[in-house]
């Protein structure tokens, strides 16, 4: 009788300490983050500063910035309705042809390491070359590079980690 007691304790006790997990992990999801316009300018800063690593007579033609793209809340476990920022741009050599698009990616990963920024994916292979860093707060920068028979297309861009719009779950 004393062993079904001790039982039924640890059973009872076993399921408050999940029920009390459960509770501190949703609270913790919904915690509040960045908004996406901090989360943008961040992305600003960021590709400023990379670009500021090539040769003075980079020009780079931004192709794409968004604000909020919904994220895939499953796939990092986090909870549903955050959005995330991005920007594209892609890098032009001058027109002296003074130096190849193909310095980019050399000047760029090497400064990032050196920034302590962690390799995601290093694939340089054949005419298509992809990398990708993330910084400690989950904020992510990459290069493209594709050999257009003889000319290449290089393509810098950074992405946010999952944030909510305004902050925090609820619009205010």
């Amino acid at each position: 009788m004393a062993n079904r007691r001790v039982g039924v304790v640890l059973v009872a006790a076993v399921v408050v300490m999940l029920a009390m997990a459960g509770c501190l992990g949703k609270d913790k999801a919904l915690q509040p983050t960045e908004t996406s316009a901090q989360a943008a300018e961040r992305l600003e800063e960021l590709l400023r500063e990379a670009f500021a690593q090539l040769p003075s007579d980079v020009t780079v033609d931004r192709r794409l910035r968004v604000n909020a793209v919904p994220c895939d809340a499953p796939s990092d476990g986090g909870p549903e309705g955050r959005v995330f920022a991005e920007r594209n741009a892609e890098i032009i050599p001058p027109a002296s042809g003074a130096w190849s698009v193909t310095v980019v990616l050399p000047i760029l990963s090497e400064f990032w390491e050196q920034k302590g920024y962690k390799v995601i994916t290093d694939e340089r292979f054949g005419n298509q070359h992809r990398y990708t860093v993330q910084l400690a707060d989950g904020y992510r920068l990459f290069i493209r590079t594709y050999d257009r028979d003889g000319s290449y297309d290089v393509a810098v861009g950074a992405s946010s980690p999952c944030v909510w719009e305004f902050g925090t779950p609820d619009p205010q």
